[in-house]
């Protein structure tokens, strides 16, 4: 090859390269024309977040849904993503939190459509306002109000082809041989539990049902008929039958089923909570089983009420409707039904678990109550008052050294707000403990003596160890004492530490076998107060005196004091 042919070859071979690679990388940029550009992402919209304020029953069913409709991606019409904020509180709870201004949701579904009335009628007592907070709501699942007995117990009365009410309950309750004139002398005497009624839905419409017992009505109930002595007597024998209340009707199914016949003969419960027990292991010598009061009982109807209140604005208005709809399709209703609920949708059949062999019965109840207005309710929370079984309780208060500056000041905030809602008939005796115990103080009537125990509670001054064994060793023998001289009474000790036992004679093991006996006249609740406090041992006190275990820091120990309080 010439030298003029090889430089003619070398030309092309580089105009082929360049235009090889002009080729892949597509053409150049001239003055006239601009790069091309990617559109920018429009910006993520913020999210609107629906706060529900719900009772605590539907819990599980309740987040579910939550959860899968936040995963559905469900916006706004501007084209926000909708968030909800579930809440689950006791609805008496949530009434008293809107009405102080501490709580703010923008739904409320409590437990049942009562809670409505009574919060309409605690925002205008508290505002002034003519218009109601709340509307009716729409039902989101139904679940009955039932008396859970244990099946032989049920059977005994007559169960299940007689109808038994409440006035079979009190005819057991007040025969001085118990069980025994109905051939079971064995089971003792007859022990009912229910939550509190300030406090609960289920303790409400119980108190409710058995006043309308009472007064031989199923709807119309008013204030008047609560001033009636027969009425205030049949709920006065009932409320005696208690052997303690409570702030959360699953803390009754679950220890009804832990615990046996020994602790409760029957509680009012749901009756998805008689079905949810057939599902857990437990260690219960019986089924239970659910009874549909002959005189009437409710429908817990779980109502969805978008409140019409200042902070609801229209998107979270829209956001909770579009909830609404979600909730009340025909997977989620039935997926309602899978967990033991009647469905609100009528056109879904009622089926398993819905029936005998979960302990219910799918034809009852046969007979509905009328809830009446607030002011009526307020009436029956008054009566009721009057009727309760009144309590004895020991305050058992640590005062060791380590409690020295918030923790003993926070604690001390926390045992008054616990006086304040007890009843002015109820007794209370103070025992102060650090490394030694001091002469207890008391027992003193409340609507009498309550300022000399609240001085007591405000003068005391944190020093020394702690002999936590000794003070509940103590307590529980004056407690014992009261309880064999007034067995008509719940007796009860409360005990808060916050520390670890360091100075007691007698041993933990020691402490435990006086807790022995089944029938656990003296109820112990415990409250764990703090890091240096040892809650596996409290737990297994309060467990083995029948009672309950809480923990508490210095931000939540007057919030523990009011639930404890609940109890009684």
């Amino acid at each position: 090859m010439t030298r003029r042919s090889a430089l003619s070859l070398a030309i092309l071979v580089l105009a082929l390269c360049v235009s090889c690679k002009s080729r892949s990388d597509g053409p150049s940029p001239s003055a006239d024309t601009a790069p091309a550009t990617k559109p920018s992402p429009e910006p993520a919209r913020a999210p609107v977040t629906v706060v529900v304020a719900y009772g605590s029953e539907k819990k599980t069913w309740l987040e579910e849904q939550a959860k899968r409709f936040e995963q559905r991606g469900e916006k706004t019409k501007g084209g926000r993503p909708i968030v909800i904020e579930a809440k689950a509180m006791g609805s008496g709870e949530v009434v008293q939190g809107i009405a102080a201004g501490q709580l703010k949701p923008h739904v409320f579904s409590p437990a049942s459509a009562v809670y409505v009335s009574l919060l309409n009628s605690a925002w205008s007592a508290k505002t002034g306002a003519t218009k109601p907070i709340s509307p009716a709501g729409d039902p989101l699942v139904l679940s009955p109000i039932v008396v859970a007995m244990w099946k032989p117990m049920a059977e005994a009365l007559g169960w299940p082809e007689k109808p038994i009410g409440w006035r079979d309950l009190v005819k057991v309750s007040a025969d001085p041989k118990g069980w025994g004139a109905h051939g079971h002398p064995e089971w003792g005497r007859f022990k009912l539990g229910h939550t509190h009624p300030e406090y609960s839905n289920s303790g409400l419409l119980a108190v409710l049902a058995e006043a309308y017992a009472g007064a031989g009505k199923t709807r119309g109930l008013t204030a008047a008929d609560l001033e009636v002595k027969a009425t205030q007597d049949h709920l006065r024998a009932i409320e005696q039958t208690l052997v303690h209340y409570g702030q959360s009707t699953g803390f009754f199914a679950d220890k009804m089923l832990a615990r046996g016949p020994a602790y409760l003969s029957a509680a009012v419960l749901y009756e998805n909570l008689v079905i949810e027990s057939y599902t857990k292991t437990t260690e219960a010598p019986f089924p239970v089983v659910a009874v549909y009061p002959v005189e009437g009982t409710f429908w817990s109807d779980h109502p969805y009420a978008v409140l019409d209140a200042a902070w609801v604005g229209a998107e979270e208005r829209e956001g909770a409707q579009a909830f609404l709809r979600f909730l009340k399709e025909k997977p989620q209703q039935e997926r309602a039904l899978a967990l033991g609920f009647r469905p609100a949708d009528p056109s879904i059949p009622i089926g398993a678990p819905v029936d005998a062999a979960h302990g219910v019965d799918p034809k009852q109840p046969q007979t509905l109550l009328e809830v009446p207005d607030g002011a009526t309710l307020e009436k029956l929370l008054a009566v009721w008052q009057d009727a309760k079984k009144t309590s004895d309780v020991i305050l058992v208060f640590d005062k060791s050294g380590s409690m020295a500056g918030r923790p003993l000041a926070e604690a001390k905030k926390g045992a008054r707000s616990f006086l304040d809602i007890l009843h002015d008939r109820d007794d209370v005796t103070l025992l102060f403990f650090d490394g030694a115990l001091y002469p207890p103080i008391g027992p003193k009537q409340l609507g009498k003596d309550k300022a000399d125990l609240v001085a007591r509670i405000d003068g005391t001054v944190a020093d020394g160890k702690t002999a936590l064994y000794d003070a509940v060793a103590k307590a529980h023998e004056l407690a014992l004492a009261r309880a064999r001289a007034e067995p008509a009474r719940i007796h009860a000790i409360v005990v808060m530490t916050d520390g670890r036992d360091e100075h007691s004679q007698l041993p933990l093991d020691g402490l435990m076998k006086r807790f022995s006996t089944e029938e656990a006249p003296v109820k112990i609740f415990t409250i764990a107060y703090g890091e240096g406090a040892d809650p596996t041992v409290l737990e297994q006190i309060a467990e083995a005196a029948k009672g309950s275990s809480a923990r508490g820091a210095t931000d939540t120990i007057v919030a523990v004091y009011k639930e404890m309080a609940s109890f009684f």
